[in-house]
């Protein structure tokens, strides 16, 4: 036993060693290609481990961690590859190879919310393939667009039963929590040691600085961070469990979160998100009230300690903002600029649009002499209204389809809400609140091409498809 201990230990202190030699042979003869590409294949063969390991759940919990992370992006040719991207791909084939095991499909029936989505998705192809100005770039994109929405199709197809459900959403909850306080600790280094780690210091002018952590961009970071928090709330107020310590943690770090990525249209969506909470729950006999207490002087506690550190940056960021000339503010100018060139294009190809991503390929700030933002805008134009920018790539067919899916959820959630026990009506107002703060959010920021996006909604549809086949169990009981 002596011998076999030894041998483990030189092993590792060999393993070690070589460790340290590969991380200074990438930092001194510039091999820092080889080690994005030694992370990829041991990021690979992770996610392979985890998937088979446990499925769904592995699956699942790939695919949300890939949904948190899309800043790390890797271009492959020309085509710009996220995490979300490589996730799908390997829970693609792994769901393929487990499909007759687990009869993934055939167990799942397919709702009217579903086609439609499939339909909107075909339509992106269509409009990219037909009208679009350059259809090699814009089919390419609208790939890259069903990727992002086929983790909705994937939750839809292995969640099938309440407590695997609630698991997934839990997961999304904690994994909100983790991200919102990796991006505070991110905000901390900034302010005390002057890192710029998870920061983009140029998104607000400067001055301010743009928290990301491993989200695509401050302000989705905001959105996503701040989706979290009302859901943590929603859970705070509603539950019956004895976690609401738990709740309360989980909703103060990602409130902070929010807070901190300085992003106007999160600040302005959040009242109204827990004013959807309150209003959804206030009739309810079983909500005590006085819950309402300690949660705010931990949120008052919060802020206040912080307030040294975010007030000055606050008060910049709205600073800039006349209403009565809103161009005066650069973020705002740059965005009503795109916005009305949108409009133009959406004027001239109103019925099916000109292809996904497509405004990217005629807007130019040269044409309109102004300078331009950073980062894409440099090459070209970003819509940042959700809407717009669906009726700019798909026109209003694509937009029809997309709104039917939205109502059609809208009307499958209201259903289920009659039938839902307690816990599942928790998650359901959660997840509800959560979508009217992003419906507010993504008028300023667009996100539907990430994944994060239709996780939520896929989470949405199963909880409401499930509480409705309830409802048709209970109604056949009682005939019988």
């Amino acid at each position: 036993m002596i011998g076999s201990r030894t041998a483990l230990g030189l092993k590792a202190t060999v393993m070690v060693l070589e460790m340290f030699l590969l991380t200074w042979l990438i930092f001194t003869e510039e091999l820092r290609p080889v080690a994005f590409l030694l992370l990829i294949i041991v990021g690979a063969i992770a996610i392979v481990v985890v998937v088979g390991r446990d499925w769904p759940n592995g699956a699942l919990l790939v695919i949300l961690i890939a949904s948190a992370m899309p800043r790390f992006a890797a271009t492959i040719g020309t085509v710009h590859v996220r995490p979300e991207h490589v996730a799908v791909a390997l829970v693609s084939l792994a769901s393929i190879s487990l499909f007759k095991k687990h009869r993934i499909l055939l167990a799942t029936k397919m709702q009217v919310f579903d086609h439609l989505l499939i339909g909107f998705v075909a339509l992106n192809f269509v409009s990219s393939a037909f009208a679009s100005p350059e259809p090699r770039m814009t089919l390419r994109w609208a790939a890259l667009n069903a990727i992002a929405v086929s983790p909705y199709f994937f939750i839809r197809f292995v969640l099938r039963d309440e407590q695997r459900i609630f698991k997934a959403f839990q997961t999304l909850l904690w994994l909100g929590a983790a991200e919102s306080t990796y991006g505070v600790a991110c905000f901390l280094s900034n302010r005390l040691f002057h890192t710029q780690v998870g920061i983009d210091t140029e998104q607000y002018g400067g001055f301010v600085p743009g928290i990301y952590g491993t989200q695509y961009e401050p302000n989705i970071f905001g959105s996503y961070t701040a989706c979290c928090a009302i859901m943590f709330f929603a859970f705070y107020m509603i539950d019956r469990e004895s976690r609401r310590t738990c709740y309360a943690f989980g909703f103060a770090i990602c409130l902070l979160a929010s807070v901190i990525s300085m992003a106007r249209s999160v600040m302005l969506a959040l009242p109204v998100a827990a004013l959807v909470v309150i209003f959804s729950v206030y009739k309810s006999p079983q909500i005590q009230w006085r819950r309402l207490i300690p949660i705010t002087l931990v949120i008052g506690f919060l802020l206040f300690t912080f307030s040294p550190l975010m007030l000055d940056f606050i008060s910049e960021r709205f600073s800039t903002i006349d209403l009565s000339e809103l161009s005066a503010d650069s973020t705002a100018l740059n965005r009503i600029v795109q916005t009305a060139v949108a409009i133009q294009d959406i004027r001239a190809h109103p019925i099916l649009g000109t292809g996904t991503s497509s405004f990217q390929l005629t807007f130019s700030w040269d044409d309109y002499g102004l300078p331009g933002m950073k980062g894409d805008n440099r090459e070209g134009g970003w819509i940042s209204n959700t809407p717009i920018r669906v009726l700019h790539d798909t026109g209003l067919v694509g937009f029809a389809a997309l709104m039917g899916f939205l109502v059609s959820i809208g009307m499958t959630t209201r259903k289920a809400l009659r039938v839902a026990n307690h816990r599942n009506k928790a998650v359901i107002v959660a997840l509800c609140a959560g979508l009217v703060l992003y419906v507010i959010t993504f008028q300023a920021t667009e996100a539907t091409l990430l994944a994060f996006t239709w996780i939520h909604l896929g989470l949405l549809a199963c909880t409401g498809s499930t509480m409705r086949s309830r409802e048709g169990v209970l109604l056949t009981s009682v005939v019988n």
